[in-house]
């Protein structure tokens, strides 16, 4: 059971700030040996920061038909969905870094990110775990959770008529959030290691789409009320950056071929 003490905080603002100064200082701390220049590396990740909560925003009142939350505040507790995150991350992070970085090489810069990435959204899932928002499917196993009075989960089953009082816990449910952290976090520590054996620079970003997205496709499937574009989105992704990692290594192939 969850320890309903801890719904009723606004986890995701209590946490964005800790979780932005991990982002920040591991992305540093992995780059030191490039000699970048720290300030800029700082500024430059702030502006990401910022360009992955807008698009998560907008992914997230896209996928709700454009309906803003009443009463309005509810906008900035909830309603940030990855995939936008990624999306304006892969469009727009590459124009700041040539801006704000030049000196480092953007697939490299790509490569670190991906990493950082994935242990900045194992951590962001924590505040789905405290909000009981994100969860899966009904269940009664000895690893489902119940969530408290005022949770996202418990809202929807109230919604649905499911609960016989507004005072009883949310049904039990797949905790679908401590998936898709578990998934974050092999992914980073995989990417990590491999990224010491790469082939080329930017190899481990397209792994990170494949294997972060593809992961999180699969997931998405457990989700609880089921979101077909999110899950849509992410195996686009994945497969988009599968098809891009098979078509360098084609051409590296052939070019490394005698001729």
């Amino acid at each position: 059971m969850y320890p309903q003490a801890i719904f009723g905080l606004d986890s995701l603002r209590l946490l964005l700030g800790p979780i932005a100064l991990f982002g920040i200082a591991f992305f540093v701390l992995y780059l030191r040996q490039d000699g970048i220049r720290v300030a800029r590396a700082v500024v430059l990740l702030l502006g990401i920061c910022v360009l992955a909560l807008l698009g998560a925003k907008l992914f997230s009142l896209g996928v709700r038909g454009w309906e803003l939350r009443e009463p309005l505040y509810q906008e900035l507790r909830g309603g940030w969905r990855y995939p936008g995150a990624l999306i304006a991350m892969v469009l727009g992070a590459p124009l700041l870094q040539r801006l704000i970085l030049p000196e480092l090489s953007i697939r490299r810069f790509l490569d670190v990110l991906a990493i950082t990435v994935c242990f900045a959204f194992a951590l962001v899932r924590i505040s789905c775990f405290m909000n009981g928002c994100c969860t899966g499917v009904q269940c009664d196993g000895g690893y489902c959770l119940s969530y408290a009075v005022g949770s996202q989960v418990w809202y929807n089953h109230w919604q649905a008529h499911l609960l016989a009082s507004p005072a009883d816990r949310s049904l039990a449910v797949v905790p679908l959030h401590l998936l898709f952290m578990a998934a974050s976090l092999a992914v980073g520590l995989f990417l990590m290691w491999f990224d010491q054996r790469r082939s080329f620079d930017g190899q481990i970003a397209l792994l990170y789409l494949v294997l972060h997205d593809g992961a999180k496709g699969l997931l998405e499937s457990l989700r609880e009320p089921y979101v077909a574009q999110l899950q849509a989105t992410s195996l686009g992704i994945a497969a988009a950056g599968l098809l891009v990692l098979l078509w360098i290594s084609h051409l590296r192939r052939r070019r490394a071929a005698p001729s």
